[in-house]
């Protein structure tokens, strides 16, 4: 006889359960804004959004006259949106008898792979929006690192920025993994033995962090120019940086590292100038229309408290100087503490008329399984529906690993 637990509800909730054990970048930042969404009431839609703000670093006046006997700083805290723009499913089609399979039968025929599946798409377009938003980066482009020392160099990135010390994880390829000599993967400690169980691709933990073998590992492309390229004109501030020494049709990819000759990196509170240039990424695809470019960047060139960013201004004609050959395609690992990035999953409501459940875990993933049927044919038609945002509201908090 059929096993009368086979619902909805328990179909949802081990989807989701089978969706956490595959997807070890979204289980490993933070989750908390979708209480935000279900604040709400009724259901949600692709392009609802909520705010997130983040506080300014003011500058530190020394003695006891108030701003050094000028005004103070104006509290300029920034925001940005996180909008529900990912929406993936998966469409299965049972018979009848297909639905008197018991629950284990079930969730390791039917649900399992699928979920894998769905995992598996959500972490590659996660991983893909991630990456593009991180301008540190350490390794050589076209090499795949084999030594421990690289994934050191990631974690002094992160050390820079004041990163938290807690939910640090890297996620790397197998081709990275197998590369590691024998005497670093020593190095490796073990991680609890509920993480080995329950969590695909967990290998240990060290350099701080635990580290995962991931299999979607997004790739960078870049744009055909990537030398010669100049600063426009002195002095330029913000998030757009007006560049030289290129030709009408050059093409700049979202996602490009690049340095700036004489612009360092500077401790995030007290703005003293590290040893090491500041590292910026491209936030939008540009091909130029003539000698002369615009290029959306981040972070934003901050001279000057608060939330300052870098050493000065560039001079006019100061190079910039890329990472990676011209159409270079580089795969990128990622070393990452859990507050960089932030993701919302959204409790999609059951439709009127159709049957079906919304699981809410705690560790923020919602999932919608629903139900139609074509009675003709004595099918039923199932869709898993997964609602998502994402936003990097701490981009500092994270290195590429490039390969």
């Amino acid at each position: 006889m059929p096993n009368i637990n086979l619902t909805h509800q328990v179909i949802a909730r081990e989807a989701a359960k089978l969706f956490e054990e595959a997807a070890p970048f979204t289980m490993g930042i933070n989750k908390g804004r979708q209480e935000e969404f279900g604040k709400e009431s009724g259901g949600f839609k692709n392009g609802d959004s909520v705010r997130i703000k983040i506080p300014s670093v003011n500058q530190v006046f020394d003695g006891s006259t108030y701003a050094g006997g000028g005004a103070g700083d104006s509290n300029q805290e920034t925001s940005i949106n996180l909008v529900l723009d990912g929406r993936k499913h998966m469409a299965l089609q049972f018979s009848a008898k297909e639905k008197l399979l018991d629950i284990a039968e079930y969730k390791e025929r039917i649900l399992k792979p699928q979920m894998q599946t769905l995992a598996a798409a959500v972490e590659a377009d996660l991983l893909t929006r991630a990456y593009q938003t991180v301008y540190n980066l350490v390794g050589t482009p076209g090499t795949i690192p084999s030594t421990m020392k690289t994934y050191a160099q990631a974690r002094a990135k992160l050390q820079n920025f004041l990163t938290p010390d807690g939910d640090r994880r890297t996620l790397f390829t197998s081709d990275s993994n197998t590369e590691l000599v024998d005497a670093s993967r020593a190095l490796f400690n073990p991680v609890s033995e509920i993480e080995k169980q329950y969590m695909k691709g967990v290998v240990g933990e060290a350099q701080n962090a635990k580290f995962f073998e991931h299999q979607s590992m997004p790739i960078h492309t870049n744009g055909n120019k990537v030398v010669g390229v100049t600063v426009g004109a002195a002095s330029q501030t913000g998030s757009n940086l007006s560049v030289g020494g290129v030709a009408s049709g050059d093409t700049f990819k979202k996602g490009t590292v690049f340095t700036i000759a004489g612009l360092f990196a500077v401790h995030p509170l007290t703005g003293v100038p590290y040893s090491s240039l500041q590292q910026f990424t491209i936030t939008a695809d540009v091909t130029s229309g003539g000698v002369t470019a615009v290029l959306p960047i981040s972070p934003a060139i901050t001279p000057a408290a608060p939330n300052k960013t870098v050493s000065g201004s560039p001079a006019a004609a100061a190079a910039l100087v890329f990472v990676g050959a011209a159409n270079a395609s580089l795969r990128q690992n990622l070393m990452f503490q859990k507050d960089a990035f932030t993701a919302a999953f959204a409790p999609l409501p059951v439709l009127a008329s159709l049957e079906g459940y919304t699981a809410r875990l705690p560790s923020g993933v919602s999932i919608r399984v629903m139900d139609f049927a074509d009675g003709k044919a004595d099918n039923e038609f199932t869709r898993i529906d997964i609602l998502y945002g994402f936003a990097a509201p701490r981009a500092m908090f994270a290195s590429r690993i490039t390969e």
